[in-house]
C-alpha cells in the first residue's frame, strides 16, 4: 500500500496544473496569432465576403471592419448604412450597365453609419456606373454638419456614364475633408470625353479649388477637367481660362505631388505657377484632337522650375506642343517616365494639308533618347477618339519608314490582325 501511494504522489506531481502566469502568456500569444491569421485571411477575400464575415461575432466585426471598409467602391454602398435611405437599382443599355438612384430620407438615423464611417479611407463615387442623388438639394445639409467620412484620404470619380459637372462638384463638396490627400476625376488612357461628362463646370472651379485649399491642407494629388472644347464641332469654343483666384490657390498647393487637367496648363502663367511648386513630380495634360497648340515656342523654362518633375502624361496634345516641351531641357532631361496618346491624323489642319497626315512621330521618337537620357518607362498609344492601340517599344521602327502616319498606323494594325507584326520592321 505504501508503494502504491508513493506512485500516485509522483503521478500527481507530474500532472499538476501549470503555472498560471505561464498559461496567461501562452494564451496571449495564441490570441495574437489568431488575430494575425484572421487579418491574413481577410485580405484574401473579396469585399462582399469581408462584409459577410463581420457578422460572425463582435470580435470579427471590430477586427475585420477597418479592412473591409477601408476602400468603398461606390457611393451607394456607404449611403445604405443610413437608416431610411432608399437606393433604386435600374438596368441601362449603355456601357455603364447599371444605374443607382439614391433618395435621401426626410428623417435620418446615422447610428449605424457612424460606426462604419471612420473606417473609410478611400471612396470611389461611381465605380464605373451611374450614381445619382434624386433630391440633391438635401445633400449639403444631409449630414447635419458632421464630416461624412472623417478619415477619408482618397476621393475619386470614374465612369463613362453621363455625369453632369454640377452633380460631380456636389459630391466633391460633400466629401472634401481635412484628411483628404487625393482628389481625382479618373479617365482611362484616352482623351477627354466626347461630351462634357465628368467635367467640372468652369464657373464652379474657383469655389472647388478654394474649398480644397481651406479644407485639405495635405492635398498631394489633384485631377480635374474643366468643361470647354469637347467635340469636333466646337472649334469656336473658348479654352478654359483660370481666374486670378484659381491661380492664387494653385500657387498655394505647396504639398502637391501630382496635377492633371486640360491644356490651359501650357499657358505661360500656369506653367510658371506649376513649375514653382516644390514637390510636383507628376504632370498630366489632356486635350482634344481639334485643339490648336498652346505652348509659346519662344518660352524658355528656367532651370529653377520643375525641380523634381519625373513623370509626364500627354493625351491628345498638339504635336507642336509635344515637340516644344521636349525642346525645354529643364523638363526633358529630368523625366523618368512619359506617356503619349496621339491621333494618327492631325485634325488641327485641313484634310488637304500635308500636315494632316504628316509623320512627325518617327523623327521625334528617334531623337527622344538624346533629349531625355533618363527616360526609362515610355508608353505610346495611337488611334482615334476612344479607339487607342498601345505600340510596344520594340515596334517603334515602324515609324522610321517614309510614309504618312496614318498609313504606317493602319499597316501596323493590319499586321497585328495577321499576327505577324514583325514583318513590318525588326526590333528597335
Amino acid at each position: 500500500m505504501s508503494k502504491a501511494k508513493s506512485q500516485r504522489t509522483k503521478r500527481s506531481q507530474v500532472t499538476k496544473e501549470p503555472d498560471v502566469q505561464a498559461n496567461t502568456s501562452t494564451s496571449g500569444r495564441r490570441v495574437v496569432e489568431i488575430q494575425e491569421l484572421l487579418v491574413l485571411i481577410t485580405h484574401e477575400l473579396e469585399a462582399k465576403q469581408r462584409r459577410d464575415l463581420m457578422r460572425v461575432s463582435k470580435h470579427f466585426f471590430r477586427s475585420i471592419g477597418p479592412i473591409a471598409w477601408r476602400n468603398v467602391p461606390r457611393l451607394d454602398i456607404i449611403m445604405r448604412l443610413v437608416k431610411n435611405i432608399k437606393v433604386k437599382l435600374g438596368e441601362s443599355w449603355a456601357d455603364y450597365k447599371w444605374q443607382f438612384m439614391i433618395t435621401l430620407p426626410r428623417n435620418s438615423d446615422f447610428s449605424r453609419y457612424d460606426l462604419y464611417a471612420p473606417w473609410v479611407q478611400e471612396l470611389e463615387l461611381y465605380g464605373g456606373y451611374y450614381v445619382e442623388v434624386t433630391n440633391p438639394r438635401k445633400l449639403p445639409s444631409f449630414f447635419n454638419g458632421r464630416v461624412p467620412l472623417p478619415n477619408l484620404q482618397r476621393l475619386t470619380a470614374s465612369t463613362s456614364a453621363p455625369i453632369g459637372g454640377k452633380d460631380l462638384v456636389d459630391f466633391f463638396d460633400t466629401f472634401v475633408c481635412p484628411s483628404l490627400t487625393e482628389l481625382r476625376t479618373v479617365i482611362p488612357n484616352k482623351g477627354l470625353p466626347v461630351a462634357d461628362f465628368l467635367r467640372v463646370v468652369s464657373s464652379d472651379v474657383p469655389a472647388l479649388l478654394q474649398k480644397i485649399k481651406v479644407n485639405c491642407p495635405q492635398i498631394q494629388v489633384l485631377e480635374f477637367y474643366p468643361d470647354g472644347m469637347a467635340r469636333f464641332d466646337q472649334l469656336g469654343n473658348e479654352r478654359y481660362v483660370p481666374t486670378a483666384q484659381c491661380k492664387s490657390v494653385l500657387q498655394s498647393f505647396s504639398s502637391l505631388r501630382s496635377f492633371s487637367s486640360t491644356t490651359y496648363i501650357l499657358k505661360p502663367e500656369i506653367i510658371g505657377i506649376l513649375g514653382s511648386l516644390p514637390c510636383l513630380e507628376s504632370l498630366g495634360i489632356r486635350g482634344m484632337p481639334t485643339e490648336p497648340s498652346v505652348l509659346d515656342e519662344e518660352l524658355s523654362i528656367p532651370e529653377t522650375w520643375f525641380l523634381v518633375l519625373k513623370h509626364l502624361r500627354l493625351y491628345e496634345i498638339s504635336p507642336d506642343d509635344i515637340k516644344s516641351l521636349w525642346n525645354q531641357p529643364t523638363i526633358a532631361k529630368k523625366l523618368r517616365s512619359a506617356l503619349f496618346q496621339i491621333d494618327y491624323l492631325n485634325h488641327r489642319h485641313p484634310e488637304d494639308s500635308p500636315l494632316f497626315t504628316e509623320n512627325w512621330l518617327g523623327p521625334f521618337l528617334e531623337a527622344l533618347p538624346q533629349l531625355s537620357p533618363q527616360l526609362q518607362d515610355i508608353s505610346l498609344y495611337i488611334g482615334g477618339l476612344d479607339n487607342m492601340t498601345e505600340i510596344p517599344r520594340n515596334m517603334w521602327n515602324v515609324f522610321k519608314l517614309k510614309h504618312d502616319l496614318d498609313y504606317l498606323f493602319y499597316g501596323y494594325k493590319a499586321c497585328l490582325a495577321r499576327q505577324d507584326a514583325g514583318t513590318i520592321a525588326g526590333p528597335a
